[in-house]
């Protein structure tokens, strides 16, 4: 007899099959029916690895003993044997002829019809009930003795809190720029919950005195109009970098929300900061800004505090992105560029060597090193970030907007500001994101489109806080494509008269002299703007234009060739520009157009089916 007939004769395949059928539905059952009961995740791997244990034991002893009315015997007879005065017979029928067989059919059926369909119907009517617990709002904590000393810990800790819950795949949390408005306000809740699209509310208080500072929050749940819970602790101020992860687990745990392994490991990816360090951190990245101080003196005075952070601690990674944007900041300013330029180039690079993972750096970092030339890492550091976050945070999206528009997909790039606004669709967000959307329209040619979606997201962002420079700037740029200076002017000097001296206010002079036809002064803003030393390459474009105005090809050439080699290869736009048409049948202009088609082909080939997979679009 053969090895493949003994086997069969010890029924072997039999148990093996049975065995793999009442294995699967078992755990097709643990898959639907433990996160319905908030079974830990352990069970259903433990329960798992109990299931596929067996399996090896069961092969075994179906192959040693054989089940008969006299119970379990030793399998060494064949067609007829007499067991203990009884004579059992082998059934040696066709498969199809045994009962035990039709009903191990019927399980093998009854199992794929649990797995494909039972599991997401079941699924479905779980997740169902958790979206009403997805969308959230942290409120700026508010001080209750109100010092200003410590005022700084209430915008602060929230936003630390908002940037622990990024990495969780299934709740959204609304960005610090949406909630920055509430810090010391007394709104109703239902109305805050109204304005940003949620269901979920942390609110808090804190009181520090001396070296102790005492925490009570509470979570809050709209629609059913109760307190989920509220916890007071009172720590050491040495601990208040552990407060914030306190206060993210204490809201996954309230949640009932399972995390998965990834989700644990990036949670406590986190090292100890040095308390000290940390403080100086907190108070750089808050919001609040010093009386009697401009805003370059706040950066410059935010820049100090950050400093002496890393110099405390020089392995905090979130502290030398800050440390980063706030020398950007000031490089771009014209405060001592030179200095501040190769500050941010070394605090980012620091940063993503030491927290390579951490949703603050990648936010920072990836608009720095899209300007500064190097897009592709950009991207790569923020596709990293989206799935690290599963998609869940709008300011990733946002951030990615930005650079596509640099690598020229503009439909790509307002398809994400739209997917952003998906996440976080509350006022002040939406206006700044259909801005950005504007500067893309203007890349298209749509001038009309981006002039009523300047001016009306502008007029909007009024009731919210005043707008920025460049989106000022941005709202003369139609006008000057369609030839209508004197509506052009009216923002480029609202620019000009409402803001410090820098980048923007410069550029802003330059344009208004140059369509006045006054070369003179257009050439000595100009002269100013080059001397800070432009490093953002989406702004070195505007040089071109100006040396265009002043019958200037030679210089325009190597303006435009220079954004292009900083990585602003937006190939469409460059190729059709109307402003740079003068120049537009030069042999180096063509040069320079296809070098910026050959970059931006090979970043679409690199990247373009990730990203379109990311926000939905067909490829």
């Amino acid at each position: 007899m053969s090895f493949f007939e003994e086997l069969k004769r010890r029924k072997v395949f039999r148990v093996a099959a049975s065995y793999a059928v009442v294995a699967f539905i078992i755990m097709q059952l643990v898959e639907i029916l433990f996160p319905m009961f908030d079974f830990p995740q352990w069970t259903q791997q433990f329960t798992v690895i109990i299931v596929l244990l067996g399996f090896p034991i069961a092969v075994i002893l179906s192959w040693v003993f054989d089940r008969t009315p006299q119970g379990f015997v030793k399998t060494d007879f064949k067609d007829i044997e007499e067991i203990g005065g009884i004579k059992v017979k082998v059934d040696n029928r066709q498969f199809y002829k045994r009962k035990r067989n039709i009903f191990l059919l019927f399980g093998v059926i009854c199992g794929v019809m649990i797995g494909l369909f039972g599991g997401n119907r079941i699924s479905k009517s779980v997740i169902s009930n958790d979206k009403a617990l997805t969308k959230m709002a942290i409120l700026p904590f508010t001080n209750i003795r109100q010092d200003k000393e410590n005022d700084f810990l209430g915008f602060a800790l929230s936003d630390e809190i908002i940037n622990q819950l990024g990495y969780l795949k299934s709740i959204v949390v609304r960005p610090s720029g949406s909630v920055r408005k509430y810090q010391g306000t007394d709104e109703d809740l239902n109305q805050v919950g109204s304005d940003l699209d949620v269901e979920l509310i942390l609110t808090g208080s804190y009181l520090r005195e001396g070296d102790q500072l005492r925490l009570s929050t509470e979570l809050i749940d709209l629609n059913k109009n109760e307190r989920l819970w509220n916890k007071t602790v009172q720590v050491s101020y040495d601990n208040v970098f552990k407060i914030q992860k306190d206060i993210s687990d204490d809201i996954v745990d309230g949640l009932k929300y399972e995390l998965e392994p990834e989700e644990i490991n990036l949670l406590e990816s986190k090292d100890d900061v040095d308390p000290v360090a940390y403080d100086y951190y907190l108070r750089s990245k808050s919001s609040e800004r010093i009386e009697g101080l401009t805003f370059l003196q706040n950066v410059e005075y935010k820049f100090d505090l950050i400093d002496k952070a890393i110099k405390i601690d020089p392995n905090f990674g979130d502290a030398w992105s800050l440390r980063g944007r706030h020398a950007n900041v000031l490089s771009r300013s014209g405060v001592e560029p030179s200095k501040y330029k190769k500050i941010a180039a070394e605090s980012y690079s620091k940063a993503i060597k030491l927290s390579p993972n951490s949703l603050s750096t990648i936010r920072r970092s990836s608009g720095y090193f899209a300007e500064s030339g190097n897009v592709e890492k950009a991207t790569e550091m923020l596709l990293n970030g989206m799935n690290k976050s599963g998609g869940s945070v709008a300011g990733l999206y946002s951030s990615m907007g930005y650079i596509l528009r640099y690598a020229g997909l503009m439909n790509e790039s307002i398809a994400v500001y739209e997917k952003s606004l998906d996440l976080d669709k509350t006022d002040l967000t939406e206006q700044t994101r259909l801005v950005q959307m504007g500067k893309s329209y203007i890349y298209q040619k749509k001038y009309s489109d981006a002039k009523d979606i300047f001016n009306a997201a502008i007029k909007r962002i009024n009731n919210h806080r005043k707008p920025i420079p460049d989106e000022k700037f941005y709202q003369a740029m139609p006008y000057i494509y369609l030839k209508q200076n004197d509506k052009a002017a009216i923002y480029l000097n609202d620019v000009i008269d409402n803001n410090d001296m820098g980048t923007w206010v410069l550029i802003s002079q330059a344009y208004l002299s140059l369509i006045n036809g006054d070369l003179k002064k257009g050439m000595e803003h100009i002269n100013n703007l080059e001397k800070i030393g432009i490093t953002d390459s989406e702004m070195k474009y505007r040089l071109a234009h100006f040396y265009i105005m002043l019958n200037d090809e030679t210089k325009a050439l190597k303006a435009l060739d220079e954004s292009v080699d900083g990585g602003f290869f937006c190939y469409s736009y460059i190729e059709s520009d109307p402003l740079t048409n003068p120049i537009h049948n030069h042999p180096k202009f063509k040069q320079i157009v296809e070098k910026a088609k050959l970059r931006h082909e090979l970043y679409v080939k690199r990247f373009g089916a990730e990203i379109k997979s990311v926000i939905g679009m067909a490829s």
